[in-house]
């Protein structure tokens, strides 16, 4: 089962067909998903359901977040740890009609006091490209500090430490 989260204006819940319609839209933008891979309907949904199986083959993984005051699906976070990963990570994505407003980093702070609190991981990282400025920021803001570099498909990589739990839950 998956665990639904709350914060003040957002709610982290298990993935619906009904979110596909947003989520192939942040998946089909060459902005938001450049990154990540930009994809049609049909691998959005794949990818939803990669996401759904994550859960069941972990024990955790990224929800849907869901937008309280619209209803609406607008981005995944979560801890994420697929097969092949250097480690576990806090990943995110949000759509972008939705971003510049604090809620990825709601989303995020949620997802990494879940994963220190309720999963008892004692450190996490989040992988991001070397040109994902805002992604950076979002990390820097949750107090992660660059700590070396990498490639994931092809593409250059730092791997952003996150606070330890102790120093984070105070953050």
């Amino acid at each position: 089962m998956i665990p639904v989260i709350e914060t003040e204006r957002l709610i982290l819940r298990e993935w619906r067909e009904s979110d596909l319609d947003n989520y192939a839209e942040l998946r089909g933008d060459p902005v938001a998903s450049k990154f990540i891979g930009v994809t049609d309907r049909n691998d959005a949904w794949r990818s939803m359901v990669y996401f759904t199986g994550h859960w069941t083959m972990r024990g955790f993984g990224c929800w849907m977040i869901e937008e309280k005051s619209s209803g609406q699906g607008i981005g995944y976070c979560g801890p994420y740890y697929p097969m092949g990963w250097p480690e576990p990570e806090i990943a995110w994505g949000l759509n972008p009609r939705f971003q510049h407003k604090g809620l990825a980093t709601e989303a995020a702070t949620a997802a990494l006091t879940f994963a220190y609190r309720d999963l008892k991981w004692t450190t996490a990282i989040s992988l991001i490209a070397d040109e994902n400025a805002p992604s950076i920021a979002l990390a820097k803001r949750l107090g992660a500090v660059a700590e070396s570099k990498t490639h994931y498909r092809d593409t250059p990589c730092m791997v952003f430490r996150h606070l330890s739990p102790s120093n984070f839950l105070k953050h």
